[in-house]
C-alpha cells in the first residue's frame, strides 16, 4: 500500500508545482519575451531615426549660413511684420518713395493655405501700405519688390492722381510663414 501510495502523492505534488509555479511562471516569460520583442522593435527604429537625423543634420550643416539666412527670408517660421515692412521701406527708399499708412490684418480661418505631403497649415498675413511716385519708378518698385526673397502676393492696389506727375499707390499684399 505505501509502495502505491508513495508514487500517487510524488505524481499529486509533481502537477501541484506544475499547475502552482512552472505554468504560470512559463507564462508570465512568454509574455516578457513578446514584451521584449516590442521593446527590441521600437529601439531598432530609434536606432533608425538617429540614423535619418544623423544623415539630415549633416546634410544640412552642409550649407553656408548665408543660404540658410536666405530660406529664412523666403518662408520664416514665425511672423516678423516688422522686418517685412523695413525691408518694403528700404526697397522704396531706393526710389525716393516712404510707405504710409501700413496697415496689418489677419487672414480668416476659411482662407488659410495648406501646403505639403503632411498637411501642415501656412499662416498669412495681409499688409497694406501708400506709396507717392512716378509711375516709372512705382514700377520699378513692384519689380525690386517682386524679386525679393519674401514670398508676397499682391491682393490689392489702387491709385490717385496728385499734382505733377506723380500718383498716390494703396497697396496691399499677403505674405506667409510656416507654423
Amino acid at each position: 500500500m505505501i509502495r502505491l501510495a508513495i508514487p500517487v502523492i510524488l505524481i499529486i505534488v509533481t502537477l501541484g508545482l506544475f499547475f502552482g509555479y512552472i505554468d504560470p511562471t512559463y507564462t508570465l516569460i512568454k509574455e516578457l519575451r513578446a514584451e521584449e520583442k516590442t521593446y527590441d522593435e521600437a529601439l531598432n527604429q530609434s536606432r533608425e531615426l538617429q540614423e535619418i537625423r544623423d544623415s539630415l543634420l549633416s546634410r544640412y550643416n552642409t550649407f553656408s549660413q548665408q543660404d540658410l539666412n536666405r530660406l529664412e527670408k523666403l518662408l520664416p517660421n514665425h511672423v516678423d511684420n516688422v522686418r517685412l515692412i523695413l525691408d518694403i521701406d528700404s526697397i522704396a527708399s531706393n526710389y525716393n518713395m516712404r510707405t504710409r499708412n501700413v496697415t496689418i490684418s489677419e487672414v480668416s480661418s476659411e482662407d488659410k493655405n495648406v501646403i505639403g505631403a503632411n498637411q501642415n497649415a501656412v499662416d498669412s498675413v495681409v499688409l497694406s501700405f501708400s506709396v507717392a511716385a512716378t509711375y516709372e519708378n512705382f514700377i520699378r518698385f513692384i519689380k525690386d519688390l517682386e524679386s525679393s526673397l519674401r514670398i508676397v502676393d499682391f491682393v490689392g492696389l489702387s491709385f490717385s492722381a496728385t499734382e505733377g506727375d506723380a500718383f498716390n499707390f494703396n497697396i496691399s499684399i499677403r505674405t506667409y510663414w510656416l507654423k
